[in-house]
């Protein structure tokens, strides 16, 4: 029978155990570094399957919370430039209101009609000029336009908004490019379809504040979702500084007392073998 002296299988064991408890103790290093529980799939795969779907989720109504935002601002220039269109229309108003009585000399009647017609070209200015991001929200061509308001496919909001041009803003008496107060008569009429225009500059701010108030209330909304789905992302995914730590101080210091055993196995397996030897 062999006898090996340099065969230390007590030291081997030792190296093992030495190099386990060094592999657990920068795992432990890396994910304090990383904040985060789980750094790769083996770590755990459910869990990084989970919180990578709700990561993905919130980050998705981060941006329909910012694309309902878009619509709110879009509502806000397009309800301020109607307000002065509105305005526009009520001194049109009043100047039919002031041709609507005989005591008015033709003169008198050219000079308010050369007025209303100034405020017919600012009407139609601000219809041509009020603008989103390069699109004319005022002119007639801003419609059925859909906007991505949720985390999902097919979470959509579709707006119109009508024309604001003198041309088209009025009703059955006519437009506001028709009025013409060189006429008792003509004036009568102009009170009339100055009206009717207030009415539909009226209705299209109501439904641009409808939908104001529909997508605050879906900012809301996401802004709820999102906080609760990071946080359930977080519960799974983040680390527990607090517990990590305490583990890492336990590991570290096995990991030494491993380390001096490991450094005294081979003496002590030697020590034992001659003093079986020597009987």
């Amino acid at each position: 029978m062999t006898f090996k002296i340099n065969s230390n299988p007590i030291g081997t064991f030792a190296a093992f155990q030495l190099n386990k408890s060094n592999e657990l103790l920068n795992a432990s290093l890396e994910r304090l570094a990383s904040g985060s529980r789980i750094n790769r799939a083996a770590d755990d795969a459910s869990g990084m399957i989970i919180a990578d779907s709700l990561s993905s989720q919130a980050r998705g109504m981060g941006q329909a919370i910012r694309n309902a935002n878009d619509v709110i601002s879009m509502g806000q220039v397009a309800d301020g430039a109607l307000g002065e269109s509105a305005s526009l229309v009520q001194t049109i108003r009043v100047k039919a209101l002031q041709a609507a009585q005989d005591g008015q000399s033709l003169e008198s009647r050219q000079a308010l009609q050369a007025d209303i017609d100034k405020a017919l070209g600012s009407l139609n200015n601000i219809a041509q000029n009020t603008s989103y991001n390069g699109q004319q929200l005022l002119s007639g061509d801003f419609t059925n336009r859909s906007f991505q308001v949720g985390a999902n496919a097919g979470e959509t909001v579709t707006t119109s908004l009508g024309s604001a041009e003198a041309g088209k803003l009025g009703g059955p008496d006519g437009a506001l490019t028709d009025i013409n107060v060189l006429s008792q008569e003509g004036a009568q009429a102009a009170i009339n379809i100055a009206d009717q225009a207030l009415e539909r500059i009226n209705t299209m701010r109501a439904d641009i504040g409808a939908t104001q108030n529909q997508m605050s209330a879906t900012v809301n909304n996401l802004t709820t979702s999102s906080v609760n789905v990071q946080a359930a992302a977080s519960s799974i995914q983040d680390l527990d500084y607090a517990e990590e730590s305490m583990i890492f101080a336990q590991m570290k210091a096995l990991n030494a007392a491993k380390v001096f055993a490991a450094t005294q196995a081979g003496n002590t397996n030697k020590t034992n073998i001659f003093n079986l030897l020597q009987g």
